[in-house]
């Protein structure tokens, strides 16, 4: 009955991992970066300097990770044989694996100022941005010179999985011949 109480922990662990929304927010203007499945990891990019540092938080242990940093190269052992190159293939159900994997992200809210440096292209794109304009969703374009990105992404991991999950059973029973 011991090992009943690690179980529950471990399964309402696990739920909770599939039903937070991992986020991903960017913020041009501002310079903030971040990555995070709330209550569990966050990430965020620093800048610092001329380079970049990637702080954050895993399970309320902090770290700051370097990707510049030079690191000691390991010497590996070579192979006594030569190895099949392996051939890439699609996988099953290609386009209708990354059209249900993108019905699993929500974005709340999308934000852009654009100037491109090109009156007429500006000019062309006022029209098109207007139209594209939605509840969560500002575009504009402007002639001063600003370009700046606001977004801010949500993506369930159970809504994702279940999307590869059905899209493999769909394309599993297509392939069998009666």
């Amino acid at each position: 009955m011991l090992w009943f109480l690690p179980l529950i922990v471990f399964l309402l662990f696990i739920t909770w991992i599939l039903m937070v929304p991992v986020m991903i927010l960017v913020h041009t203007d501002t310079g903030r970066y971040s990555l995070s499945l709330p209550g569990i990891f966050m990430a965020k990019a620093v800048s610092g300097g001329e380079s970049f540092l990637i702080k954050g938080r895993i399970l309320f242990v902090p770290y700051r990770f370097n990707p510049f940093a030079m690191r000691k190269k390991r010497t590996r052992k070579k192979k006594t044989g030569e190895g099949k190159k392996k051939k890439f293939r699609m996988p099953r159900g290609g386009l209708s694996l990354v059209r249900d994997a993108l019905r699993a992200i929500r974005i709340r809210s999308f934000e852009l100022d654009l100037d491109t440096g090109d009156y007429p292209l500006n000019a062309w794109l006022f029209p098109l941005f207007s139209m594209a304009e939605g509840s969560n969703r500002r575009l504009d374009v402007n002639f001063t010179g600003y370009n700046a990105l606001s977004l801010d992404v949500r993506i369930r991991l159970g809504a994702l999985l279940w999307a590869v999950i059905r899209n493999r059973i769909k394309h599993s029973y297509s392939s069998i011949n009666f």
